[in-house]
């Protein structure tokens, strides 16, 4: 029993749940995901792994699809951004919500068609498109959304070649003085306008005034309207209602120049969640994504009334939204140091797993997942195997701990999977979806031969065969 006042890992986690969680407790007091305990699943599938919960991928779309459809008088287009988790079965779980999709690359594009798409409802991005992406796009009828002007005569031989028209959206750099006022929690720099205004990607309004003659005089070629990403900025209100009305001004200043009006308008992606570690701290974000949502949609809209031009279709991309809390990172503990007055608990899983952790700061909730009710009475580091600090959490509270127990990092759905290495040559783990008392292996665990499968030594070198190979 816990003392009054000391937490547990089953208080702890009741602390962090969100709405779209499906986790719990099961009688033995071990983590639940979905209706399958974390002592079954590792004993099933192995360990370290990524399990997936169906339900709370379905409940993210939806509620981020209800958000911006509550918000904004004309139809909306969720994109999957398929970076954020390349796994087949979440891009087809998708698809079966309706949603649509942002692909960066060739083989983004094969992954969002070989699990379902509509063609309608997908986007190419990226500022120096292959000539395969080019062409897939053209084949397949889906939107370019142009980000360079190099893109066009490309697009128009391949139009011509195959008797077909493409649909363009200009990539639109929408940028404002007003972003600093926003402490940015996520980008460097002391002015988030210079960051943005550096950034490769989008034309200025007067670049699009430009374009949009030129494109509009091929017929082969379809405008569309215009697309704008900035990414994950922060979780303050006021950074979402500055970048509606950034995105507005530039459209009306286009207008006004050009005469161009747009039907598709695509504002991008970066939408915060309640459990937020790209915020770089454990905080939960008090403000949910209807408010962001409606702040973005709402500076946007008051711009567009104002001139009375009409609303085009809303194309929004989320990626981390609508996978980082569906995806549970499970771990088993290996050895347990204690030394100078500290505590390491090595796990089986490290950064490898949570590449962004190194990359980019990100800070995730660790809890025991297993003897959830015992106190949680000591202060741990909980590291991984590699020959770096592998630091998934500092100054954890965890219960005793000892080999064998498991331990769940917690919103491991995005850029985990599809930013993993294998450093010091640790082959991958497996991922499992959940779906109520169901599971299936939706990516199979790496093995060494996995790690080196592409890697030859010359003839010349003479190698003996090494008797582990035997």
């Amino acid at each position: 029993m816990s003392t009054p006042g000391t937490p547990t890992p089953a208080s702890q986690l009741k602390d962090l749940l969100i709405p779209t969680d499906h986790l719990g407790i099961d009688s033995d007091g071990d983590l639940q995901i979905e209706n399958q305990s974390a002592p079954e699943l590792l004993g099933r599938f192995g360990s370290p792994l990524y399990v997936i919960s169906e339900a709370t991928l379905r409940a993210n779309f939806r509620r981020i699809r209800r958000a911006f459809e509550s918000s904004w008088p004309s139809p909306v287009n969720i994109m999957y951004a398929i970076k954020a988790n390349t796994n087949l079965a979440v891009r087809a779980i998708l698809h079966q919500e309706g949603a649509g999709g942002d692909c960066f690359s060739e083989g983004e594009l094969l992954a969002t068609f070989k699990a379902g798409a509509d063609p309608d409802k997908i986007a190419l991005n990226g500022g120096c498109k292959s000539p395969a992406c080019l062409r897939i796009a053209v084949e397949r009828g889906i939107t370019v959304n142009l980000d360079a002007e190099s893109e066009i005569d490309p697009l128009l031989a391949i139009c011509r070649e195959l008797g077909k028209t493409v649909k363009l959206n200009i990539r639109l750099k929408a940028v404002s003085d007003d972003f600093n006022e926003t402490r940015t929690d996520y980008f460097g720099g002391p002015r988030l306008a210079d960051h943005v205004r550096r950034v490769k990607w989008g034309f200025s309004p007067e670049s699009c005034c430009k374009l949009i003659p030129q494109i509009q005089a091929k017929a082969e070629l379809c405008l569309t309207g215009f697309s704008a990403h900035i990414g994950r900025v922060s979780s303050e209100e006021n950074f979402y209602r500055a970048y509606g009305h950034a995105i507005a001004e530039a459209v009306l200043s286009i207008h006004k120049s050009s005469g161009f009006a747009p039907s598709v308008l695509d504002i991008g992606g970066g939408w915060p969640r309640e459990r937020d570690p790209e915020s770089r701290h454990l905080a939960l974000n008090p403000v949910p994504v209807e408010t962001y949502a409606s702040l973005v949609c709402t500076a946007i809209a008051e711009r567009f009334d104002s001139r009375a031009l009409p609303f085009p279709e809303l194309w929004v991309e989320p990626g981390r939204y609508i996978v980082g809390n569906a995806s549970v990172l499970l771990a088993t503990v290996q050895t347990i140091k204690h030394d100078l007055g500290l505590t390491w608990v090595h796990v089986d899983a490290g950064t490898n797993e949570l590449p962004r952790i190194d990359t980019s700061g990100s800070a995730y909730h660790v809890i025991a997942a297993t003897e959830m009710n015992r106190p949680a009475k000591q202060s741990v580091d909980i590291v991984g195997p590699t020959c770096i600090d592998s630091l998934l959490g500092r100054d954890v509270a965890m219960p005793e701990l000892r080999a064998g127990n498991i331990i769940a990092v917690l919103d491991a759905g995005m850029y985990s999977e599809s930013a993993s290495t294998q450093f010091n040559s640790i082959p991958r783990p497996a991922t499992v979806l959940v779906n109520g008392a169901d599971s299936d292996v939706v990516k199979s665990r790496e093995t060494l031969d996995d790690v080196f499968r592409h890697q030859r030594i010359p003839e010349r070198f003479k190698i003996q065969t090494d008797p582990l190979d035997q």
